[in-house]
């Protein structure tokens, strides 16, 4: 599961939200992976910033869509859960971007074909 600010997201499975539940073990803000998934990815976002932890780029980098579109292969609900968690925490930690193209960015991508998304 992964925890953002109160979110609960279950990863790989049917996603559950729930808000202010507290603290959530391991502190705020932490993913771990789900096992028997594929394997943890340096390509993970940059807190506050919302850059991509491997390359540098802006998350998610095209790297970690193709991991995503992989992960969550039979499971597109799930898949735009989790992005739309992801996409409130930086609408809050990137307050001067332009709501549509954090939408693109995190979420339109992932009803695009690989081949429409160049």
């Amino acid at each position: 599961m992964c925890w953002l600010s109160g979110v609960v997201v279950a990863v790989g499975a049917v996603s559950v939200l729930a808000g202010g539940v507290g603290d959530p073990p391991g502190g705020a803000r932490e993913c771990r992976p789900v096992p028997g998934r594929g394997a943890v990815t340096t390509h993970g976002p940059v807190p506050r910033i919302w850059s991509c932890g491997g390359c540098g780029l802006l998350w998610p980098c095209p790297t970690r869509e193709r991991e995503l579109r992989a992960e969550y292969a039979n499971m597109p609900v799930s898949l735009a859960l989790y992005l739309g968690a992801l996409l409130v925490q930086a609408a809050e930690d990137l307050p001067g971007t332009p709501p549509g193209a954090l939408h693109r960015r995190f979420i339109g991508w992932s009803r695009l074909s690989p081949e429409t998304r160049q």
